[in-house]
């Protein structure tokens, strides 16, 4: 199947219903969010819970999972999205209460409603994964995965871009009421292509009995993918968090230069994923999980040089950090998943992704935790003035030393007809444009 025929065909629904959800949820759950609650002064307690709710609640993809193959992939997730969409509907009502209304009280209402959107939402999550691996082909999975995050990736930097120029003028929390509208009519959109998503035959058993989670964990292909997935989030969510802190302490980042190096490495992301598909397919997924490892490693150790002074914090440095960004995240976004559906077995195949899933997000929910007391004991921590050895430099390097047991890890995990990471760069030194200008140059001087 070609990638025209993944865009063309029933599996178009799945593309657009990922465009309309991911600017839903950003509006609702993202940085529109966190500002909101600032307006309405918000301590950092309470941000924190904020930013903790979509990871820690998606535990309840465990306990959901025994339910998806009794009632069907598609009714399942379709029930669940349903009521999350009723929610935001909730959730804008809130941002425009009367004047009269305190901001403690607006705050409670947010957090509960904010708190039952993220608990369906968890619990909805638990039969997306098994539907979409039981309809997308094995040969072409990693092309829509791919392109399924292309398309995510695009449509979020889009939102992102008109949500900067809407709160350039609108500044009262009430304002926020309208992006939240807007939500809800991305979410009822989303409801549209969703319903127009093929169903899928349920493989798992349908009875009560109890689930058998430590012979899941015991199974090994999808053990040592779990641990190389914990490692790769225990490393993501400290470089998620150190770089605000980061650029705002050392650099003075003002917030419009935030968003703009989202936009980039945004971009970045997109384009590397409308690649990628192509590599998986071919080459299989360690390789490419191999040749992401290795750019992010890359990628914190360049943080580590600028905060040490060794690299200046201009436009060419942002270009370079922002393209490593967006080519490993694009890589491990597309990679991981479609290990992750060739590695789960169609029996209990919803127990499987729950548990991949709660484990990822707890280690992503949990870990920055354990980053933020370690970035706030290294804060006053500096060593010379020029080049100078401080907390950053030392956050980002350990986070870049972390990649070492990570490849470790990838290489006990096990994919048939996998090509070598030698291999996958070898492919792409063919496929780079430099090959086809030397080709070119070599023909104009033979000729």
């Amino acid at each position: 199947m070609k990638e025209g025929g993944l865009v063309r065909g029933p599996l178009l629904n799945a593309f657009l219903f990922q465009v309309f959800n991911t600017s839903s949820f950003y509006l609702v759950m993202g940085l529109p969010m966190m500002l909101y609650f600032k307006k309405l002064g918000a301590s950092a307690t309470v941000l924190g819970v904020l930013a903790c709710l979509a990871a820690l609640l998606n535990i309840f993809q465990i306990p959901a999972a025994r339910f998806v193959e009794k009632v069907g992939y598609r009714n399942f997730v379709l029930r669940g999205f349903t009521t999350r969409s009723v929610l935001i509907a909730g959730v804008a009502l809130v941002a425009v209460l009367p004047a009269w209304i305190d901001d403690f009280s607006r705050q409670a209402l947010m957090l509960l409603l904010l708190f039952l959107f993220n608990l369906i939402r968890g619990i909805s999550l638990s039969g997306y994964l098994p539907w979409i691996s039981a309809i997308v082909p094995e040969p072409v999975r990693g092309r829509f995965l791919a392109l399924d995050q292309a398309a995510s990736q695009a449509a979020l930097l889009l939102t992102v871009a008109l949500t900067a120029w809407y709160l350039s003028f609108a500044d009262q929390p009430s304002s926020f009421g309208l992006l939240f509208g807007a939500s809800l009519v991305l979410g009822v959109a989303s409801l549209f292509y969703l319903r127009k998503i093929p169903d899928a035959p349920t493989q798992g058993s349908a009875n009560s009995g109890e689930v058998p989670w430590k012979a899941m964990l015991g199974h090994p292909p999808f053990r040592q993918l779990l641990g190389f997935h914990a490692v790769m989030m225990l490393a993501m969510s400290g470089g998620g968090l150190f770089f605000v802190p980061f650029a705002r302490d050392q650099f003075h980042c003002s917030d419009s230069l935030f968003m703009v190096l989202h936009l980039m490495w945004g971009t970045v992301f997109v384009l590397t994923s409308l690649r990628a598909g192509r590599w998986l397919d071919r080459m299989g997924s360690r390789p490419v999980l191999g040749l992401c490892v290795v750019v992010m490693g890359i990628h914190w150790l360049g943080w580590g040089a600028v905060a040490a002074h060794l690299l200046p914090f201009t436009w060419g440095t942002f270009v370079l950090q922002q393209a490593t960004a967006g080519i490993g995240l694009a890589l491990y976004s597309s990679a991981h998943l479609r290990l992750l559906m060739g590695t789960v077995p169609a029996m209990g195949r919803s127990h499987f992704f729950a548990l991949f899933s709660v484990a990822g997000s707890l280690t992503a929910g949990l870990s920055p935790l354990g980053w933020g007391l370690l970035t706030d004991a290294l804060a006053k921590f500096r060593i010379g003035t020029e080049v100078q050895l401080n907390g950053f430099v030392i956050l980002y390097v350990v986070i870049a030393l972390i990649m070492v047991p990570a490849l470790f890890l990838l290489a006990q995990v096990h994919e048939e007809r996998a090509a070598s990471t030698e291999e996958l760069i070898r492919e792409l030194v063919r496929e780079t444009p430099w090959r086809s200008i030397t080709r070119w140059w070599n023909r104009r001087t033979l000729s």
